[in-house]
């Protein structure tokens, strides 16, 4: 008798430090957990001033903030990419159509002194 509640007594115990060792186990991953959460919360927010900074329209801006909230960070960033890329090539553009009259302008004096010299 003495012995099976010993037996019964030692299984309780046994069963009680595999449930605290699992409990540990839970903790320590729920904290891991957190701290990937809070890691990406403020990957999230450090993009936020790029937004406003690199977007020209509220359209931009918009669409920006639903791609960092729907598909994640690195889908922003290439969004932003993007942007800045296309911000470029239109500077680009209207740059080369300002120099483009000013080229010509300056072929006609090139070819006026030219041909004054002769």
């Amino acid at each position: 008798m003495t012995l099976t509640l010993n037996n019964r007594s030692r299984n309780k115990e046994s069963s009680l430090t595999q449930a605290l060792r699992q409990i540990q186990q839970l903790n320590s991953k729920i904290q891991e957990l957190e701290q990937q959460h809070q890691d990406y919360v403020q990957k999230q927010q450090n993009l936020i001033p790029a937004i406003a900074e690199i977007c020209i329209s509220p359209i931009q801006e918009i669409q920006a903030l639903r791609i960092l909230i729907c598909r994640g960070e690195a889908a922003c960033r290439q969004y932003l990419r993007s942007v800045l890329v296309k911000q470029g090539q239109a500077s680009k553009m209207t740059t080369g159509q300002m120099e483009k009259p000013a080229l010509t302008k300056r072929a006609k004096n090139q070819g006026f002194l030219q041909s004054s010299k002769k």
